[in-house]
């Protein structure tokens, strides 16, 4: 059994997880400190015992558990839930879950999704809240029965005396619950004990979705809605100078026209007539302060950024350069890496609703906390004069942390005094993202006599939206590199930013999805200059590393790494160790009569530690494959004249359904606490499919995406 004390001084409840924020172009890690109080004042639902503001206990023993995480398909209404579930000891059957909602009645603590944290982070915080009621419960049974707590027992919603035979069902006891004092101690369950964590469950949002009663943002619907579109500048940074409404108000539907800080909106009563209306709006910009110069030209800056003598050092073990300039053995490449638009199946949008000097706000977000934030600046009002409501989202990979779109439909509801619903198409949604920033990559390693690095130098060199601060580096961009993997003798990780003005956002795996990339076809390049398989010489270099040796032994094993390949077909391993997650993957090319070659399978090994539901793991990783596989063959964003080229899939290419190879998926058993899972199967894919490829064709991937460079 595994006590922990509720005190102020007890952080140990968040030493699993991390939670994210986009901040320009930083990251902040850190967990919720406020988290204590949650667990550990009643609240008031409707008279029914709620020991904290994540449960409720109806008299008939239904079980209402609050959902503090959002919902994009990764299996959060399901997964999150069940941590409180499995402390509870609730009758999973009766269990039904409800979407938090940002408001001045309950604090959930940070609401935010991302960084691979919406698990982790709670995994001890719910479980105990779940272990508190449970205990509330056991107490109410015993002071009716006069009996010691401790030799009542609990499942399925029922407390149990064997001793007199008798029970009683929790939703009996939950009024005398809501009377008993809240313990100071809350002791959790051993793994080995666990009914709920670790077994598959069928997901509890798939019912409402098969039955079209989800709710995803554009569902929202509002008496006397009304629908408006944004003319946004082609150019980046753009504003506008003037504009001409005249044909736009002659459109039945329309009716409103309003300038706001990203363009000019326009409000009409049904989708069709807003767009028709944005068709005929005349539109004259002023350039930005910024100019954003094409791709090839940000291209060729990041490259000569590798040559610069001005970097920020991000992680400096020895004298790793005094080490290299010395030596005749050195093994060097430079590698590149695109600007990537995030693509999500459901474009932006928000739906507000300001009235009477208080806003509510309707949105698939990650950061329904920023999004209240946001509206509130946008509407000149306290943050307590709004409530967010966080409805289903089609997609998420980061893009939806950030809360630009929340801004534009307060603005425009404030505006013009209507209930409106923002809406992105998917040109809007492509050429106005918050991308994934380009970099280049110089690698540089002296080995020894056996051709294993001695001394490694990693550059970095990333666009910036904004100036970069001198001699600071970037935490995001240098995510994987400052903390590399393979702990070598002597290491030098510097960073250097170039503005470019392209906005920027975290991008699914954020600098993991390139660093990644560099660093593990460097790796093979190693390999291959010192004559060693590429699978050993990984696990030589990993050998302090017993959870990615597992994850490496694993995908050798599933993959059939030492076994003679036919003519055609190549292997290729790539590692990563990301939010507390492990992954080892082998990807499979074939190459036929000289054509492309082709990505025909995927195996990876994961070690997440604990896997709360199995499926969804083995699901997000089978997406996390594909996502890859879209970025790293066919990924790129086109600047020209400073607007973004790509304006829908016919450009922006995502993996089709007969591309897509293969995926196996095996869980390298643990009992750590859960890592985060999310993001873990992006970022070894391009480099397992790069080093796949030299295999195949002979030739060396070191630009992205490969379709380009093959």
């Amino acid at each position: 059994m595994s006590v922990f004390k509720i005190s102020r001084r007890s952080l140990l409840w968040g030493a699993a997880g991390a939670v994210v924020v986009a901040g320009g172009a930083g990251l902040w890690l850190g967990v919720d400190r406020l988290a204590d109080r949650h667990y550990r004042r009643p609240v008031k639902r409707d008279g029914r015992f709620a020991p904290s503001v994540f449960l409720a206990i109806d008299s008939d023993g239904a079980t209402t558990l609050w959902l503090t995480r959002s919902e994009m398909g990764q299996g959060a209404w399901t997964a999150v839930p069940m941590l409180i579930a499995e402390e509870l000891d609730a009758d999973w059957s009766r269990v039904v879950v409800e979407q938090a909602i940002v408001d001045t009645r309950h604090n959930y603590g940070s609401l935010f999704t991302a960084g691979s944290s919406g698990l982790t982070s709670k995994w001890i915080e719910l479980r105990r809240a779940g272990a508190i009621a449970r205990a509330m419960l056991v107490a109410a049974a015993a002071r009716q029965w006069n009996v010691p707590r401790s030799s009542c027992t609990t499942a399925s919603g029922v407390v149990h005396h064997a001793e007199s035979a008798r029970s009683a069902t929790y939703g009996s006891l939950a009024q005398a619950a809501s009377r008993e004092r809240v313990p100071l101690r809350a002791t959790l369950k051993s793994p080995r004990d666990f009914v709920l964590i670790g077994r598959n469950r069928a997901r509890l949002d798939s019912p409402m979705k098969v039955s079209g009663d989800a709710r995803y943002g554009t569902d929202v619907r509002l008496p006397g809605l009304h629908y408006a579109v944004i003319a946004r500048a082609p150019a980046i940074g753009s504003t506008v100078r003037d504009f001409d409404d005249r044909a736009t108000r002659a459109i039945r539907g329309v009716v409103a026209v309003v300038a706001v800080p990203q363009g000019v909106a326009v409000v009409a009563d049904s989708t069709f007539a807003a767009l028709r209306g944005r068709e005929a709006l005349t539109v004259r910009w002023n350039p930005g302060a910024i100019v954003v110069e094409g791709h090839e030209r940000i291209a060729s800056r990041l490259r000569m950024g590798l040559d610069d003598t001005d970097a920020a050092v991000a992680n400096r073990v020895g004298d790793a350069r005094t080490v290299i300039g010395g030596s005749d053995s050195v093994v060097a490449a430079d590698y590149e890496v695109p600007f990537l638009a995030h693509a999500t199946m459901e474009p932006m949008n928000c739906t507000a609703r300001f009235r009477d000097g208080a806003c509510e706000v309707w949105v698939p977000t990650q950061g329904p906390d920023d999004a209240r934030t946001t509206a509130a600046q946008v509407a000149q009002i306290p943050p307590e004069r709004v409530i967010v409501h966080t409805t289903l989202l089609g997609g998420g990979f980061g893009r939806r942390a950030v809360s630009d779109f929340v801004a534009e439909a307060v603005d425009v509801s404030k505006l013009t005094g209507l209930p409106v619903q923002v809406f992105w198409t998917r040109d809007d949604d492509l050429r106005h993202d918050r991308y994934r920033d380009a970099s280049a990559h110089r690698l540089r390693a002296t080995v020894d006599a056996r051709g294993y690095p001695i001394a490694w130098w990693h550059r970095i060199v990333s666009a910036t939206a904004g100036k970069p601060e001198p001699g600071v580096p970037s935490p995001v961009a240098t995510m994987g590199a400052a903390n590399l993997l393979y702990r070598l003798p002597q290491q030098h990780v510097d960073w250097r930013g170039i503005e470019t003005g392209v906005p920027y956002g975290i991008w699914r795996s954020v600098g993991y999805s390139y660093n990644t990339f560099a660093i593990e076809c460097f790796i093979d390049e190693l390999a291959e200059a010192a004559g060693v398989d590429a699978l050993d010489y990984r696990r030589q270099l990993l050998a302090g590393s017993p959870r990615l040796l597992g994850c490496l032994d694993r995908v050798a094993q599933m993959s059939g790494w030492k076994a003679h390949r036919s003519r055609g077909r190549a292997l290729g391993l790539a590692v990563c160790a990301c939010f507390g997650s492990f992954i080892a993957v082998v990807a499979e090319v074939v190459v036929h009569h000289g054509a492309q070659p082709r990505v025909s399978r995927v195996w990876c090994a994961v070690d997440c530690g604990i896997a709360v539901m199995p499926d969804t793991v083995v699901a997000q990783i089978e997406g996390g494959v594909v996502f890859a596989l879209s970025a790293a063959l066919f990924g790129k964003i086109h600047l020209v004249d400073g607007a973004v080229a790509e304006a829908n899939f016919d450009r922006y290419r995502l993996l089709r359904i007969d591309e897509t190879p293969a995926i196996e998926v095996a869980l390298v058993s643990s009992d750590e606490p859960p890592g985060g899972i999310g993001e873990v199967g992006v970022p070894a894919v391009a480099p397992a499919v790069a080093n796949a490829w030299r295999v195949a064709i002979g030739k060396r991937v070191r630009h992205l995406p490969m379709i380009n460079s093959a």
